[in-house]
């Protein structure tokens, strides 16, 4: 565990004062800031989009690689994108720790990633990786740093880059939606780089991942009020939710009797069990509320 995580968990540590917690979280706060310039201010930090280009093809076989040792493998079941010279954002349903390094190689476009995970990445083989493919990290609690990377976004995309976007937030742990609420900022971001959004629903089933890419998807077709982006969300949100049903609809049935009754516990816990920083409790609290 890294010093961040360690740091970050000790503010939600059970019973402390409301001036411990408070303490301990302004502590965070200034090492985080302290560390994520440094790595953003580092070599691989400051490395060009069209150096990241250039290594695009090295980054996805270093993926490979890591997912061949991993024992993970990518099925593309449908790939409906064509060619735009816009820029891309890829929206992507959002199923556990590993679903962004074995989706790149479904993708295979170069992109960079927009993460509130830095606390959590910094200073692994992942966290490596995604800094030298290019990443936007972002902290969600701090109000400045969301308005920040918004702004990062809209210039990195208008510059022709692409961006790998998770609209739900976290990850998606609930028995029954196929898809979470999603959060309006894919809407404002598409709107003012005049970028084309590709969605992209992927599903885990042990060390098998299946992607399914469906048709760009142009939120230049809404307007930009409040009502307007709340039919693009949720018109992305149904075409994200129909691509992971073609994702299930793949699989072989299962027989009744084959069925022990505790196949959701079982995956809730496989995915916990691959990122220890995060418990159920801390999904539940990074869920969009307001569709």
């Amino acid at each position: 565990m890294n010093v961040l995580a360690q740091a970050q968990q000790k503010v939600f540590e059970p019973g402390l004062s409301d001036e411990i917690r408070s303490e301990r979280e302004l502590a965070f706060f200034e090492l985080y800031n302290k560390v994520r310039d440094k790595d953003e201010k580092s070599i691989l930090g400051k490395l060009s989009l069209k150096t990241r280009k250039r290594l695009h093809k090295l980054i996805l076989r270093l993926f490979k690689m890591k997912n061949m040792f991993c024992g993970f493998s990518c099925r593309v079941i449908k790939d409906e994108r064509t060619y735009t010279e816009r820029p891309v954002i890829f929206a992507l349903t959002h199923v556990g720790k590993y679903d962004i390094e074995v989706s790149a190689v479904g993708i295979r476009e170069h992109f960079y990633l927009l993460s509130g995970d830095y606390e959590h990445l910094q200073g692994t083989l992942d966290g490596m990786f995604l800094l030298l493919n290019g990443v936007l990290y972002f902290n969600e609690k701090v109000k400045s740093d969301r308005k920040a990377v918004k702004e990062k976004m809209i210039e990195h995309l208008r510059n022709g880059g692409n961006l790998m976007y998770f609209p739900e937030g976290t990850w998606n742990l609930t028995p029954n939606l196929p898809v979470l609420p999603c959060f309006w900022g894919i809407v404002e971001i598409a709107q003012k780089s005049n970028a084309i959004i590709v969605p992209v629903a992927v599903e885990q089933y042990g060390k098998c991942f299946k992607v399914n890419i469906g048709k760009n998807f142009d939120m230049m077709q809404f307007g930009i009020d409040a009502n307007e982006r709340r039919k693009a969300i949720t018109a992305l949100r149904d075409e994200l939710a129909t691509l992971k049903w073609e994702i299930w609809e793949s699989e072989e049935p299962q027989r009744r009797s084959e069925i022990k009754g505790d196949e959701w516990s079982e995956y809730v816990k496989e995915r916990l069990e691959e990122w220890p920083y995060f418990t159920e409790e801390y999904i539940e609290g990074m869920i969009c509320r307001v569709e």
